[in-house]
């Protein structure tokens, strides 16, 4: 038997507009279909893991890390346009300056410009002129704890935050929308300019414009500040329906 093959038409052209590659941590299963959910037309995303199981703790974080460097390599040989770095925790768990350095070292060693969760929320932060927030974080409340020092030390007040305190990795993808909304109506939002949620594992994507009804200001999540700081890198500033102030900034 013989195929016969048609290769009078043209072949699909995927990510013409842009091709955003992703470093996932293994246990996450929410950020890949909140962006393909959303994702502005002409623009692609491709995603590489890093393994992450277990409880969240310093040490899974640290042997975590030491895997992005052979993820990174293959997003760029896929020939992506961006790499993010779609990690939160290892912003407190890692030394300091550990981030900004990361996201250097791999745009110089690939050539590909690059984002981070923390470089996406500082730019997201800037953009909306929001100084104070309220944060709220799904992890341990040992790894919480280092969050707070974190964002004061760079000159954020934040109005109160609360955590979760969810253990097991694979347990945060479970968070129903029910328990986020009640969990932000608890966090103390008086004088605050945001909320900010942390952890690119935890789904928001289908409730941000309640979430920023509820509490009267805008809502920042991991995955919306990404998706955002990746697209402007691209080129692409499309209005996306559904993910709050910061798209309609």
């Amino acid at each position: 038997m013989t195929l016969a093959i048609n290769l009078t038409g043209r072949a699909p052209v995927f990510g013409p507009r842009g091709k955003l590659g992703i470093v996932v941590p293994a246990n996450n299963s929410v950020i890949e279909p909140e962006f393909w959910s959303v994702l502005p037309e002409g623009v692609a995303v491709y995603g590489t893991r890093i393994m992450a199981r277990g409880d969240l703790t310093p040490e899974a974080v640290r042997l975590m890390e030491t895997q992005v460097d052979r993820a990174v390599d293959e997003l760029a040989a896929t020939g992506v346009d961006v790499i993010a770095y779609a990690d939160m925790v290892t912003t407190f768990i890692m030394e300091p300056g550990w981030n900004e350095h990361a996201v250097q070292s791999i745009a110089g060693r690939t050539g590909v410009s690059c984002v981070s969760a923390w470089t996406s929320l500082r730019d997201a932060l800037e953009q909306l002129g929001v100084r104070r927030f309220a944060l709220g974080t799904p992890y341990p409340a040992a790894i919480h704890a280092l969050a707070p020092p974190f964002f004061e030390a760079r000159g954020f007040e934040l109005t109160g935050h609360a955590t979760l305190d969810i253990l097991a990795m694979r347990d945060v993808p479970k968070v129903d929308l029910d328990l986020l909304r009640q969990f932000v109506k608890s966090l103390p939002t008086a004088g605050a300019e945001a909320v900010v949620l942390l952890a690119t594992d935890l789904p928001t994507f289908s409730c941000l414009e309640t979430l920023e009804s509820d509490c009267g200001c805008p809502v920042l999540s991991s995955n919306q500040v990404i998706l955002w700081s990746a697209l402007r890198a691209m080129g692409v500033s499309d209005a996306l329906p559904g993910l709050g102030r910061l798209f309609r900034a």
